[in-house]
């Protein structure tokens, strides 16, 4: 029984330090192809272009320095967004990690 707490508390560890802050998302469709539409319509702020093997795209940009810390893109919120704004994409893709 003791085991069985210890791996439920360790997945949910995992699962909370998946989410994590990022300057840069997109959408994806269903065909992982990046969702412009769907990305515009969950971005809060700034739409960036941007190409990537070939493929161009835009992606939401979002990143601010305040006396409190920086201010950036949720992946997971931004996920939410994506599925909220119609995206078919099992998932979003973000990059430019922030840190502190």
């Amino acid at each position: 029984m003791k085991l069985a707490t210890v791996i439920s508390a360790l997945s949910l560890a995992s699962a909370v330090q998946a989410c994590a802050r990022y300057k840069n998302c997109h959408c994806y469709d269903d065909k992982g192809m990046p969702d412009d539409t769907a990305t515009r319509y969950a971005c809060p702020t700034t739409m960036e272009q941007r190409t990537e093997l070939g493929v161009t795209y835009h992606e939401c940009h979002y990143y601010e320095s305040t006396v409190f810390g920086p201010i950036a893109l949720n992946n997971c919120r931004f996920r939410r967004w994506c599925r909220l704004a119609g995206a078919t994409g099992g998932d979003a893709s973000c990059r430019d990690k922030v840190r502190g």
